[in-house]
This record gives structure tokens, C-alpha cells and sequence, in this order.
């Protein structure tokens, strides 16, 4: 069945940018069959539901880690390696396939709150991953952690394993699920792990998605030991012949990104965990000069700390202007693809914006707001949903077109059930840890 949505402004992000005041989006069955006007509609289907507000494509999380909300603010003020060492690997050593379904769907709760209708989930079980996230109803592209994870007897190759099963599995579950495979990165991977990561993504034609270039300190180790950066070693090894998503991205060289042009790979901007962990800053208004296609991801809720891409939509633009000294690095436009469309393009999805032969995923904000007034034209509109709005302005969301937040509560989770296993299996790992 068809059904219209009828709201006092539409916002595409399409090519054009198209801002429909007022609107009106069709969906029928679970893709987008219309959006313009609403003066130009088409004749009413049987449903006509009158939202008000304003309406827009779902925020997409091309990098996180969601289950890590069980490790939630652990190790704070470490730089990368100490923390990963010290704080977060002695905890998921003891991780069990139930804590992390629970530590996903706390997590899904909290993105789905947020607006987030699509997360790119790097992570250990990943069966439990899928499963939370089919539970929860959120779009979902696994790409399961390959490497090995001290004090838990897990190898890659074992993980290579499980995540050609996965993928037999998962892929295309419930139209939400798509599988690809997570190398954690080229410092924890031997180059024999790499190349069988090539060539099980060359069989799959699934994404791989992969931490490089993070820190300063990561780029001169691989230099020492394989006397070339990072992106030049998975050229060397045939890995950037496949779909690849490289999370955080930020100390690349003007040939690193020579590369990434040539092989087209795409980014997962991550500016709060890169900041909260004194990684740097990436070169994004660069890339996108490049004709990158690049997103906006947390990163997992222990180095963030929260799953709000709002926050990152804000904050990436501020620093791109503020590095630059140049308040037209990243436009007010452009900051939203990041969020939305680019996210989607990223992760080769085809959502991230309201188009005909879309997913349905979009959002409503409350816009009787003080921070939309004036809104004098569309261009304010669309400062205010950059600069302005925020998390707390999201009132339903749909996925697939299907209603997961109804009135700033998730229909999918109970909340209370999340917040309170979290805690109780958070506990456990912190102790664990420490024996």
C-alpha cells in the first residue's frame, strides 16, 4: 500500500538540494515512490498521514563500533595504542555473544533516537551484531573484525572464517543486512592476512572496511617496517582493487590521497573520536576537492563518547573552516551530504536522501523550535538544520518504511531492559579486566 507523509518542509539533499515547502514523500513498499511539493502531489493514496514538521533523509553512520557502549568512557585521555591495550582489549577479551547483543541494542536505541537509520558495524560476534541490529530494525552493514585479539585465543584466520559465513548467512536479510569484512588495519594484520582479505572480498564483492591512517605514530611504524605508507602497502597488496571504506583517514600524504583517488576509495570521517583521542585532524574539504566519497561515522561509543551523529555533522565542517581559516572549506550543504547522501554513497547504499526508487529511510523534526526561528528562506533552513538543530529535535523515524521511533521513543527496544543489562554486563567486564 501507498502511503503519503505530508510535512511543512522536505529536505532531499538530493543532487539538486531540493527543499520542498511544503512537501509531501509517497513510500510504497518500504522504498520511495514520490517526493515534491505538496501543491504538485499526485492523487492521495488511501493513507495520507500529516506530519508536519520537517522531514529528511536518516543520518548514516559509515564507522562505528556500537557494542563498545559496554566499554563506555573506559580509558579515558590514552592516545590509541595504550588505549586500545590498556583499556578496551582486556574487556572485549571476555565479551560473550549476549553482551554484545545487548551492547548493540543499547546502542541501537541510541542512534535510532538520534536519527541514525544506517550503521556501518565493525565488531566481534558478529552474528549477535546482525541479530540486535535486525531486532532493533536499523539498516546495518557488518563488515566483521579481522584480526587477532590478545588474551581471547581469536586469530584472523579464524575470523576470515566466520566472516564468509556471516556473509553466506546474512546478506540481504530482511533488506537491511549487507555483509562485507573488517581488517582492523594494517598494523595488526600480517600482509598474508591482507591479501586473503583481497581475495575473499574479490569472491564476495562485499565492502571492506578498515582503520587506516589514524594516528601519526601508526604511519611511521608501517613506514619502518614496510618502507612505504600505508595506503601504498594495500595498493601494493592488491586490497584497494576492491570496495574500500578507510575509517579515520587522517595523516595522508598528498600521494596517499593520489591513491585513494585512483582506487576510489571512500572515507569515514570520524572528527570526535580523532579529537577526543589526539589523532589529528583528516584533510576532508581536500578530499572532497578530489572527488571523494566521503561520510560521517563516530567511531564506538568508548572513544566518542555517544553514537550523535549530529555531532559529528556539526563538528566536522567547524574544523575543516577553522584549520583552513576559511569559512567556505566545507559549505553548509556539503556538511549535510556528510551526514546523509555521502554517508550512503560511501557504503555503496542507495539511501541518504528522498528520491524515487529509494530506501525509506527518513526522519521528522519538531521545528517549532527556537532554533529555527527566523526562517526567512530555504537557505536559513538549511543553516539551522547544520548549525542549529541537534539530536534532541528528532521526534519518529522510519527505515525501510517502517516507524522505529514513534514520539522520541524507539518502538523496537525497551529501553529500560538495555540500560539496565548494559550496566550489569559492563560491570562484569570492567572486573574481568582487572583480574
Amino acid at each position: 500500500m501507498r502511503t503519503r507523509y505530508e510535512a511543512d518542509a522536505v529536505v532531499t539533499v538530493d543532487a539538486a538540494g531540493s527543499i520542498h515547502r511544503p512537501g509531501a514523500l509517497d513510500v510504497e513498499d518500504g522504498a520511495i515512490s514520490w517526493v515534491g511539493p505538496g501543491d504538485a502531489a499526485t492523487p492521495a493514496p488511501a493513507e495520507v498521514v500529516r506530519l508536519g514538521g520537517l522531514i529528511m533523509p536518516g543520518l548514516v553512520n559509515t564507522h562505528a563500533h556500537t557494542p563498545m557502549t559496554l566499554v563506555r568512557s573506559a580509558g579515558d585521555g590514552l592516545p590509541l595504542e595504550r588505549w586500545l591495550r590498556e583499556a578496551v582489549w582486556p574487556r572485549e577479551a571476555a565479551l560473550t555473544g549476549d553482551d554484545v547483543r545487548w551492547g548493540m541494542l543499547l546502542g541501537c536505541e541510541e542512534m535510532l533516537r538520534a536519527g541514525v537509520t544506517t550503521t556501518c558495524e565493525m565488531y566481534l560476534h558478529g552474528r549477535a551484531v546482525v541479530d540486535a541490529a535486525l531486532e532493533a530494525g536499523i539498516r546495518c552493514v557488518l563488515t566483521p573484525g579481522i584480526f587477532d585479539l590478545p588474551g581471547s585465543g581469536l586469530t584472523w584466520q579464524r575470523c576470515l572464517d566466520d566472516a564468509r559465513r556471516l556473509h553466506l548467512d546474512y546478506e540481504g536479510r530482511a533488506g537491511l543486512v549487507t555483509v562485507g569484512v573488517g581488517p582492523h588495519s594494517a598494523y595488526l594484520l600480517p600482509t598474508e592476512g591482507l591479501e586473503a582479505v583481497a581475495i575473499m572480498a574479490g569472491e564476495t564483492g562485499g565492502l571492506v572496511q578498515i582503520h587506516l591512517a589514524e594516528t601519526e605514530e601508526e604511519g611511521l611504524g608501517i613506514e619502518a617496517t614496510h618502507g612505504c605508507s600505508a595506503p601504498a602497502l594495500l595498493e601494493r597488496l592488491g586490497l584497494l582493487d576492491q570496495r574500500v571504506l578507510a575509517a579515520h583517514s587522517v595523516w595522508l600524504s598528498d600521494a596517499d590521497l593520489d591513491v585513494f583517488a585512483r582506487h576510489d576509495v571512500a572515507v569515514a570521517h570520524c572528527p570526535q573520536s580523532n579529537g577526543k583521542l589526539g589523532s589529528g585532524v583528516a584533510r576532508v574539504a581536500e578530499m572532497l576537492a578530489r572527488g571523494l566519497r566521503v561520510g560521517l561515522g563516530t567511531d564506538g561509543p568508548a572513544s566518542n563518547d555517544n553514537l550523535d551523529l549530529w555531532e559529528e555533522l556539526r563538528l566536522a565542517p567547524l574544523l575543516a573552516r577553522a584549520v583552513a581559516a576559511d569559512p567556505a572549506a566545507i559549505g553548509t550543504a556539503e556538511a549535510l551530504v556528510l551526514a546523509t547522501r555521502g554517508g550512503a554513497e560511501a557504503l555503496g547504499l542507495p539511501t541518504g536522501s528522498l528520491e524515487p526508487g529509494r530506501h525509506a529511510d527518513f526522519i521528522r523534526l519538531d521545528i517549532d523550535d527556537p532554533v529555527f526561528v527566523p526562517t526567512l528562506d530555504d537557505t536559513e533552513l538549511l543553516a539551522h538544520l547544520v548549525w542549529a538543530a541537534s539530536s534532541r529535535l528528532v521526534t519518529d523515524v522510519w527505515v525501510g518504511g517502517r516507524r522505529v521511533v514513534r514520539d522520541r521513543a524507539c518502538t523496537t527496544i525497551d529501553a529500560a531492559a538495555a540500560c539496565r543489562e548494559g550496566a550489569t554486563r559492563a560491570r562484569r567486564l570492567a572486573d574481568a579486566a582487572r583480574t
